[in-house]
């Protein structure tokens, strides 16, 4: 018996250290989430499809119009046959359009601008998702947080409650104390309340980006990291350059118009008409043998009264043009502020977790300690050791919230750089980003 209890404490111990492996283990990371994000959202999976549809526009668009077949007979007499007169013949015969200027090379160059253009847009839309995933999971952990707070702080006001009726009942203490910790103990339940549904709401969003059904998932979540590219680094000035998808998207439209435009001018050009038929003839009725006969001719069209209609296009695509530029300036300059935004509110949150966590929050800990000492010895009284261990939660909770921002701040980042490094993040490739 002296030999079970010797080492029971041991196996403890093991035990103590191995559950908490397994759980961690258990856990689902950032990095995994956002794998599962890439490999199974179904909004990514229809712009893949929607690249996948551009890029079978291409070929068809620069195609030749379809060659014209010809079968049939010609001059056979109403009351005869095909051996009643010498210019009775059964004919077949072919013709083809020849584009000569270029209209269809240019049509197809813009049906490729389009193509890259839709290969931007799934990029960035790949980056958003991406971003709002990140998002989503800082949120649930985070909420998590919060309600482990708070469930910690519920314990110390049951103990205040306690220490407060055993005073009061005692004659020692107040009544006045006892409903203010009663009430403290009813608000962190409200509190509790509203972090665990801050939490399953998170997640539900979680689970609808990952491509499950929301709320099905119940794997405990890792702590998201918390880096960020150095302040003055140059990669945060580079962030937004001519390779950024948004821009790629933008330039790629401004090609389109472009081309298009040209292609619209080609079309007034004349194209060339290749006409090709043999002609098969009978013997007269006589027994006279004839020759069979071939005809070829090259004709082109004469826009004498065409055309109004492909230079108005024309215009169209030039004036599309102009405010796609427009537009792709107005982008660029958008993304910079968006960037900045979105940094300054990261470096800040930053700087906001690193205080809480290293100075606020550790004295505030100290000071419920502390209170708690002089109350055990009477010389304060219980009042002193609840707003003690209410500013603790409270700077708890803003240090969780403080990191809730950062998170969101670096989400923000991704979305809008397109990009990881900035956050110390290694985000999963895109799929089908070639056009």
């Amino acid at each position: 018996m002296c030999r079970f209890r010797a080492v029971l404490p041991g196996v403890a111990l093991v035990l103590g250290t191995f559950v908490p492996a397994l759980r961690a283990s258990a856990a689902l990371d950032l990095e995994g989430a956002l794998r599962q994000v890439a490999d199974a959202n179904p909004t990514l999976a229809a712009r893949r499809e929607m690249v996948e549809a551009a890029r079978r526009r291409i070929a068809p668009a620069g195609a030749w119009s379809s060659p014209m077949a010809e079968l049939g007979v010609i001059n056979v007499p109403v009351g005869g046959g095909f051996d009643q007169d010498m210019m009775t013949m059964k004919m077949v015969g072919a013709s083809q359009r020849v584009p000569i200027f270029g209209a269809n090379r240019l049509s197809r160059g813009s049906a490729r601008a389009a193509a890259e253009s839709e290969v931007a847009g799934a990029v960035l839309t790949h980056y958003e998702v991406l971003g709002v995933a990140w998002e989503a999971f800082g949120d649930a952990f985070h909420a998590g947080e919060l309600a482990r707070s708070a469930e910690a702080h519920r314990g110390v006001m049951d103990r205040l409650v306690q220490s407060a009726r055993a005073r009061y009942e005692s004659g020692n203490g107040r009544l006045d104390d006892v409903l203010r910790a009663e009430a403290e103990r009813a608000r962190t339940l409200a509190d509790l309340a509203a972090f665990r549904a801050e939490e399953r709401a998170a997640r539900a969003r979680l689970d609808a980006l990952r491509g499950i059904d929301p709320g099905s998932s119940s794997e405990p979540l890792a702590q998201p990291p918390a880096l960020l590219e150095p302040e003055g680094s140059a990669m945060w000035r580079e962030a937004v350059a001519a390779t950024h998808p948004r821009l790629r998207e933008a330039g790629s439209r401004v090609e389109r118009y472009r081309l298009a435009a040209r292609a619209a001018r080609r079309m007034v050009w004349p194209d060339l008409e290749l006409r090709a038929s043999y002609g098969a003839r009978e013997p007269l009725a006589g027994g006279m043998p004839q020759d069979d006969m071939y005809s070829a001719t090259v004709a082109f069209m004469v826009p004498l009264f065409a055309g109004g209609r492909e230079l108005s296009e024309a215009a169209e695509m030039d004036a599309m043009a102009r405010a796609a530029e427009a537009e792709r300036r107005a982008t660029e300059l958008s993304l910079r502020q968006e960037l900045e935004a979105a940094r300054a509110r990261a470096f800040a949150a930053d700087r906001t977790v690193h205080l809480l966590a290293d100075t606020v929050v550790v004295t505030q800990r100290r000071a419920v300690d502390a209170s708690f000492s002089a109350y055990s010895a009477g010389t304060t009284d219980l009042w002193r050791v609840f707003e003690a261990a209410h500013a603790l939660y409270g700077e708890e909770v803003a240090l969780v919230r403080a990191r809730q921002e950062l998170a969101r701040a670096q989400a923000r980042i991704i979305m809008v750089a397109a990009r990881g490094d900035l956050v110390g993040a290694r985000l999963p490739e895109v799929k089908g980003s070639q056009p």
